[in-house]
């Protein structure tokens, strides 16, 4: 551990099932009152980490303490996660074969290098195929079993295939790299640059119609091919090469379930891509090979979770989309409440809700989504969601005519806004002085008190080039607006706005 806070990133990090298995482990040990086990659960206690507040309940040898827990929690979930992952059983198999070979039982060694080998051959693992190699020949040397009968020409030669998918991996692995850096930090490929992929794309072609020896180096070319077509902006060829990516997947599913984040991470990139080309028909196809996932890890299904939602969310709200809003919001309370995520993702999570609500006009359970945010409002992490919510529940409370909240919320606005100091404070006062306006506004000058509001919003994007950092929610108050003024429901005013 480099900083204090790391064990408590590792701790909150943890699911609930991989705390529970940890807690269990360690009682199983006769250790129900261990130090490093009330470490544990004094460290998990904290939302924010305080070194401070640790040193009160643990006040000698505290770093050495942190460090056997650290490394305690390491080992355990080393054993919570072997029995699902085949890259931890081969790693297992190796460790047995060389006991068993230091104990002279050459043929229970021979048998658990198979199983390894069977394992890294499904998951396309050349490092340890090699691995494996070397230590059969020792096993062959050692015996002369089958030594004249050219099994030794034989794992030779398998070395050099292994070897060769090796090198085919990373040479697809380095140009992958080249295409991200520049993908990344947003730079146009240069003309040398554009020749240089173009060369070596068109080599991987000629391999891949070949046939790769490495089902990793095939990926990586589909990969590295959908990047550079985007890159390049040619769409169109993206979107077939991520095909492509797909079906890889499909093709390779105990590595998919071995590697499952590494999937989720494709998928959200060609997810990304359609939504901002507008391909909804595929970006909904997409969304239902992700409902369609189950993921037998507790990580896999909490970033399953996470992503699914995140684009769902999305999608809803910039094409109006209210219908089942509800079941939604319970599948995101659900996941809320069984997944232990980071603040950050949990603001946007619970941000989205509460707008997909708005723009179906459940203001009661708007607010009640809003005052998530508002209620922890201590964190630092994304200001700019905590400042625009106050905006959404105001609105929400005008409309549902509470206008005892709505009091309440001004007041607490203000001094939140005051409290933060933000450059964009004057802007923020007058946007909530406008919306003050409204409950005490006569009914035949509501419209000219809305269209005043609007104009302030509109010129005050215009002032500053629309960089408020307000999430969006200032286009979505004109959008509100909107609604009120042509007399439609706000997904109508969405949903023409999307048209147009």
């Amino acid at each position: 551990m480099k900083r204090k806070n790391d064990l408590h990133r590792l701790i909150r990090s943890m699911s609930k099932s991989e705390k529970r298995y940890f807690t269990l482990d360690a009682q199983k040990a006769g250790k129900k009152n261990a130090k490093y086990l009330r470490l544990f659960k004094a460290i998990n206690a904290l939302e924010h980490y305080s070194e401070a507040e640790i040193k009160q309940q643990f006040p000698k040898n505290l770093a050495a303490d942190k460090t056997y827990l650290y490394d305690a929690i390491l080992r355990s979930m080393r054993d919570y996660h072997s029995k699902k992952s085949r890259a931890a059983q081969i790693k297992e198999h190796l460790m047995d074969a060389k006991y068993l070979y230091e104990r002279e039982l050459y043929d229970l060694c021979e048998a658990s290098l198979q199983s390894a080998k069977k394992l890294a051959e499904e998951l396309g693992d050349h490092l340890s195929l090699l691995e494996i190699n070397k230590q059969m020949r020792k096993v062959v040397k050692t015996t002369k079993k089958g030594i004249g009968e050219g099994v030794l020409l034989d794992l030779q030669m398998e070395t050099k295939e292994v070897s060769t998918g090796l090198l085919e991996e990373f040479r697809t692995l380095n140009l992958y790299d080249n295409i991200v850096k520049n993908a990344v930090f947003h730079k146009q490929l240069s003309k040398d640059q554009i020749e240089d992929f173009k060369r070596n794309l068109s080599q991987l072609e000629v391999q891949k119609e070949k046939g790769f020896n490495s089902i990793h180096a095939e990926h990586r070319f589909y990969q590295t091919s959908g990047l550079y077509n985007h890159l390049v902006q040619d769409f169109d060829s993206f979107f077939e090469y991520f095909g492509y990516v797909m079906d890889w997947w499909d093709r390779n599913s105990e590595y998919k379930e071995e590697a499952f984040y590494n999937y989720i991470i494709d998928i959200s990139t060609y997810l990304g891509a359609c939504f901002r080309r507008e391909r909804f028909d595929s970006f909904l196809e997409l969304i239902e090979r992700l409902e369609r996932e189950e993921p037998s890890n507790t990580h896999h299904q909490k970033i399953l979770f996470q992503r699914l939602y995140q684009y769902k969310l999305v999608y809803s709200i910039n094409l109006g989309i209210v219908k089942g809003v509800r079941q939604i919001a319970d599948d995101v309370e659900l996941g809320l409440s069984r997944f232990s995520i980071s603040q950050s993702t949990e603001k946007v999570l619970v941000l989205n809700m509460a707008i997909l609500l708005f723009i179906a006009e459940e203001f009661d359970l708007c607010i009640e989504w809003s005052n998530r945010l508002i209620n922890n409002t201590k964190s630092q992490i994304r200001l700019d969601i905590d400042r625009g919510i106050y905006f959404i529940k105001l609105i929400s409370s005008y409309e549902t005519d509470d206008f005892e909240t709505f009091e309440n919320t001004l007041r607490s606005a203000n001094r939140f806004f005051n409290k933060e100091k933000d450059q964009y404070l004057s802007y923020y006062l007058k946007f909530l002085s406008k919306l003050k306006k409204l409950p005490d506004a006569p009914l035949d000058n509501q419209r000219e008190v809305l269209v005043d509001l609007k104009k302030y919003i509109e010129d005050m994007r215009a002032e500053i080039k629309g960089r408020v950092p307000l999430v969006g929610i200032d286009e979505m108050t004109i959008c509100w607006i909107n609604s009120n003024l042509q007399r439609k429901s706000i997904a109508e005013v969405v949903k023409a706005e999307r048209e147009n």
